[in-house]
């Protein structure tokens, strides 16, 4: 089921301020978006950037090939660079390297929080997020994540380069019996020691998942995915009491870096795009 427009809608303009006050002594960070959210490493974008970007910092225009969905930067303050650049990206996944969409997610329940008889089996639940599985067309997994504090400095994993894009060995991601929420359990009930093939810290951490963590999965079709939210998005502003919609709704596609950031550190959101469906699809 598709969210109320008070609670899926965040509007753009606020969102959009949000990110205009960055400056010396304020950042928004990934942290501070809602949820759920498509999250775009900008870094790792332009790594595969065809036509090749500049160094300079420029956000660019991306393209989905597979359904000519359109993603255009929101300008919000003079400080950000746009480019009038629009580059086709299929939203790879390989392997060793950092991947460019996530998907950022907020847990609402963790494994004390399990039901009987809704959660079942008991002894396989971890964690219950706020990412219905419609909305990354139910494929997509969990990884070690860009903001991760369960892991600490063990592998290094927030937003350590491809570290981030490593998957939490073992962990299943599916719908919840009772609602529209998804949820994360063992594939199999040994837990983070029979799925790992080394000592299990690839993905132990999940059972530690406690309730308003954030976590991150990837899509397994980010270009379907992001349609998903461009249709979920449109439906809101269709149905947004003042009739406007459009302008005034978000949705909720961020882009991320760590340029100029500590080695280790949170990322920083540095955009928010637009979509737009072009003709032709």
């Amino acid at each position: 089921m598709y969210y109320k427009t008070n609670v899926f809608v965040t509007t753009l303009s606020l969102i959009t301020l949000l990110i205009a006050q960055q400056n010396a002594h304020a950042l928004m960070l990934l942290s501070d978006v809602p949820t759920p959210s498509f999250i775009i490493d900008l870094q790792a974008l332009r790594r595969i950037a065809e036509p090749p970007l500049n160094d300079n910092g420029d956000i660019p225009s991306i393209r989905c090939p597979k359904n000519n969905l359109l993603l255009q930067p929101i300008p919000n303050s003079d400080d950000t660079k746009y480019s009038n650049k629009v580059i086709d990206c299929q939203f790879p996944t390989v392997e060793g390297q950092p991947a460019i969409g996530y998907l950022h997610t907020t847990v609402t329940r963790g494994r004390d929080d399990a039901i009987p008889n809704e959660d079942e089996p008991i002894s396989t639940f971890l964690a219950e997020i706020d990412l219905d599985p419609p909305l990354c067309c139910n494929d997509a997994h969990l990884v070690l994540g860009l903001n991760n504090h369960h892991v600490g400095s063990y592998y290094w994993a927030r937003s350590a380069g491809a570290g981030s894009s490593m998957e939490a060995p073992g962990v299943g991601y599916g719908s919840s019996k009772s609602n529209s929420k998804g949820v994360l359990r063992w594939l199999d009930e040994g837990g983070p020691t029979a799925c790992n093939s080394n000592d299990g810290k690839r993905s132990e951490w999940v059972n530690f998942l406690r309730r308003h963590d954030t976590v991150q999965l990837l899509p397994n079709d980010g270009q379907d995915t992001l349609l998903e939210f461009y249709k979920r998005q449109s439906l809101s502003s269709s149905i947004d009491e003042d009739g406007k919609g459009g302008e005034g709704t978000s949705t909720r596609i961020f882009g991320i870096s760590n340029e100029g950031r500590p080695m280790g550190s949170e990322p920083a959101v540095v955009c928010e795009w637009r979509c737009i469906l072009e003709e032709g699809i």
